[in-house]
C-alpha cells in the first residue's frame, strides 16, 4: 500500500546517518520501525510476504497478550472475550497487516502492560527481569509510534497511583531505563515537531461523528456484530450482578482510551489535524478489556462461555469477510492490480497505450516495471495537467488504459476522458481506479461525455468567456467527479488558458468552490486542444444538491482563440475507493 511504499522508499540510503536524516526526520514517526525495516529488508529483500511477516506475527501476538492482560486484571472469561473480539475486528486486522508502526506499537504497549501488571500486582516481590522487560517493552513502544509512546507514558504514570513502597525501586529504575534508552530519539522528536512544524496537517479536521464512526468501524459496520458484542457486554447486568472488584483498574483502562482520544482530538482542532482511526489503536485494547470485565467467574457456565466466544468469532469473521469484503479489498490494491489490468488490455486489445497518475512515480513503477509493456507513461506531482494533455494530444493510439492512485486530483481522469470519451471497462480498488478507454465507438463501449453547449465562443483580446450553468439539483446525489471539457482552436501558442468551475450555495449565493487550475494548464499548442477541469463532490459532506455550478473560460493572457464543443462528465461514488475505512 501507499504507506508501506512510502516507508520502503525511504530506506535506499548508503549509510545509517542518511537513513536518520532523510528517511526518519522527514517523516512523522519515531525511528524504530524505519530502522528495523532498513536492516530487515537487507536480509529478506522486498518480497511482500517476508516484509510483512514480523508485523503480522506481532498482530497475532497482540491477541494473545490481550487475553493474558484480561485474565491478569479480571478473569479468564474477560480475557477470552476481549481477545476474540480483537481478533475479528477489521480495525485491528487491517493494521496488523501493514508493514508500518501500528502492529509493533500495539504489541509492545501490551507487552509493557503485562510486565507493568506483574511489577505492581504480583504476590511475589518483582524481580529484576520484570523491570528489564518493562523497560525494554516501553522503549520499543515509544520508538514505534508517537501515540504508542504517549500510551506507554500514560500507563507508567498511572502505575504511580498503585505503587507500593517495596516496589518503588524496581518500578522507577524500569521507567528511568526506558527513558534513557529512548533518549537518542529525542532530537528526532524535536526536529519533527518543532523544525518540521508538526507531524500532521495532511488530514482534515475531525467531524463531530468521529467517535461514532470509529466504534462502528471496530465492529465491522455490521448491525449483527454490533448487537452481538453489545449484548455480551451488558449480559452480566441481566444474568447476575456485575463484577465490581478491581474497579480502579477498570477505570484506569477506560481513562487511557479517553485521554488519548481527547489529546488527539483537541490537538487536531486547535493546531493541526492528526487524529485518525489508527491513533486510537494503542489504547483501544484496554477499552475492550474493560467492556468485557463485568463477568464474574461464575456468571456463565463453561458451555455458555464457549457459545459466547464462538458467537463473536463466527459473526465477526463472517461480517469481516462478507459485509466488509476485507480480504478481497486488502489483497487487491491499486498498484499491483493496475499492472495486471494493463497486461490484460495489452494482450487483449490492439493499438493501446497506458498512462498512470500518482503521487510518486516509483510506487506504481514497482509493479508496472515487472510487466513487458513498453507503451506506458507514469505522471506524478512533478508533472502538470498540461504535460498530460499534450501527451494525449500527440498520441495516435486508438485506445488508452488510464489509471490513477491515491485519490488523485479528478481533473486528470476528466482530461483522459476528454480525448478518449468511450469507456470500455472500469475497475476500482481502494483509493485507485483504472479505465479502458477508446477515441471512437466500439462494441460495448459507453460515451461518457454529455453535451453542455455547442455554441462557439470567439476570443480576441478577451479574458473571460460567457458562463454556462449546471444546477446541482439535477445531478445524482451520489455523484463523485463532475468534470467539464472544451475544445480550443488557436493559431498561436496560448498560455494558461483554462476552465473555471465556480460553485455557489443556491440559497445564499455564497461562494463555496472556485476551481481554476490555471497554473497547471501549461501551454496550448497551435491547432486543436481539448482542455478540462473537474471538482469532487461528497454525498455526506459536500452533496451537489442546493448548489449552483457556473462554468466559464479564463484566458488571462487574452490570446486569440475559438472555444467550442463544451461537454460535461460525471462519475458515481464507488464505495470501494474508501472501503477499507468506510461503509461499503
Amino acid at each position: 500500500m501507499h504507506d508501506e511504499f512510502s516507508a520502503l522508499f525511504r530506506l535506499n540510503y548508503d549509510n545509517f546517518k542518511d537513513l536518520i536524516q532523510q528517511g526518519v526526520k522527514l517523516d512523522g514517526h519515531p525511528a524504530g520501525v524505519q530502522v528495523f525495516l532498513y536492516f530487515w529488508t537487507k536480509l529478506v529483500g522486498w518480497n511482500e510476504f517476508w516484509v510483512k511477516l514480523p508485523f503480522a506475527l506481532m498482530g497475532i501476538g497482540s491477541v494473545y497478550l490481550i487475553y493474558v492482560i484480561g485474565r491478569q486484571w479480571f478473569n479468564r472469561k474477560t480475557g477470552l472475550l476481549a481477545a476474540a473480539f480483537f481478533a475479528v475486528s477489521q480495525f485491528t486486522v487491517f493494521y496488523s497487516q501493514l508493514a508500518r508502526p501500528y502492529a509493533p506499537g500495539l504489541f509492545f504497549v501490551l507487552l509493557m502492560t503485562y510486565f507493568w501488571n506483574r511489577i505492581l500486582f504480583d504476590f511475589k516481590k518483582p524481580s529484576t527481569g520484570l523491570g528489564i522487560g518493562m523497560a525494554i517493552a516501553a522503549w520499543l513502544a515509544a520508538l514505534a509510534h508517537n501515540f504508542s509512546a504517549a500510551q506507554a507514558g500514560l500507563i507508567f504514570l498511572t502505575g504511580l497511583f498503585f505503587l507500593k513502597k517495596e516496589r518503588r525501586k524496581i518500578y522507577w529504575l524500569s521507567g528511568i531505563g526506558a527513558f534513557l534508552l529512548y533518549a537518542p530519539n529525542l532530537p528526532i522528536f524535536y526536529h519533527q515537531f518543532f523544525i518540521n512544524g508538526g507531524v500532521g496537517g495532511w488530514l482534515s479536521k475531525p467531524s463531530s461523528s468521529f467517535l461514532v464512526d470509529f466504534f462502528q468501524y471496530t465492529m465491522n459496520y455490521a448491525p449483527l456484530f454490533i448487537f452481538t458484542a453489545g449484548f455480551l457486554i451488558i449480559q452480566p447486568f441481566i444474568l447476575h450482578k456485575p463484577e465490581k472488584r478491581r474497579l480502579p483498574i477498570r477505570w484506569a483502562a477506560v481513562s487511557w482510551f479517553i485521554i488519548i482520544f481527547l489529546l488527539a482530538f483537541v490537538y487536531s482542532l486547535v493546531r493541526e489535524p492528526i487524529i485518525q482511526f489508527s491513533t486510537l489503536l494503542f489504547s483501544f485494547p484496554f477499552l475492550v478489556i474493560a467492556a468485557f470485565s463485568l463477568y464474574r467467574n461464575n456468571t456463565m457456565t463453561q458451555t455458555e462461555t464457549i457459545i459466547s466466544i464462538s458467537a463473536i468469532l463466527f459473526i465477526g469473521t463472517m461480517t469481516l469477510i462478507t459485509n466488509r469484503r476485507h480480504y478481497e479489498l486488502m489483497y487487491h490494491q491499486g498498484y499491483d492490480q493496475i499492472a495486471l489490468r494493463m497486461e490484460e488490455d495489452c494482450h487483449k486489445l490492439q493499438d493501446i497505450r497506458f498512462a498512470t497518475f500518482t503521487e510518486a512515480a516509483k510506487m506504481p513503477e514497482f509493479y508496472q516495471g515487472k510487466t513487458d509493456i513498453d507503451e506506458r507513461t507514469i505522471f506524478d506531482y512533478d508533472n502538470n495537467i498540461g504535460d498530460f494533455r499534450n501527451w494525449l494530444r500527440e498520441g495516435t493510439s486508438e485506445k488508452l488504459g488510464f489509471a490513477w492512485t491515491d485519490y488523485a486530483i479528478p481533473i486528470w481522469e476528466t482530461q483522459a476522458v476528454a480525448y478518449y470519451p468511450w469507456k470500455i471497462h472500469e475497475d476500482t480498488w481502494f483509493t485507485s481506479r483504472y479505465l479502458t478507454l477508446s477515441r471512437d465507438s466500439v462494441p460495448g463501449a459507453v460515451n461518457q461525455l454529455k453535451p453542455l453547449s455547442a455554441t462557439p465562443m470567439s476570443f480576441v483580446s478577451m479574458e473571460w468567456g460567457e458562463p454556462l450553468y449546471i444546477s446541482g439539483d439535477t445531478l445524482d446525489n451520489d455523484i463523485d467527479i463532475l468534470g467539464v471539457t472544451a475544445t480550443i482552436q488557436t493559431n498561436d501558442t496560448l498560455g494558461n488558458c483554462g476552465i473555471v468551475i465556480e460553485i455557489r450555495d443556491t440559497a445564499t449565493d455564497s461562494l463555496l468552490v472556485w476551481q481554476g487550475n490555471n497554473e497547471q494548464n501549461g501551454f496550448l499548442l497551435p491547432g486543436e486542444n481539448v482542455i478540462a477541469n473537474a471538482v469532487r463532490f461528497d454525498k455526506k459532506h459536500f452533496p451537489p444538491q442546493g448548489k449552483n455550478i457556473k462554468i466559464y473560460l479564463w484566458n488571462p493572457l487574452k490570446g486569440t482563440m475559438i472555444a467550442r464543443d463544451f461537454r460535461w462528465y460525471s462519475t458515481k461514488f464507488n464505495a470501494r475507493l474508501a472501503g477499507l475505512y468506510q461503509p461499503l
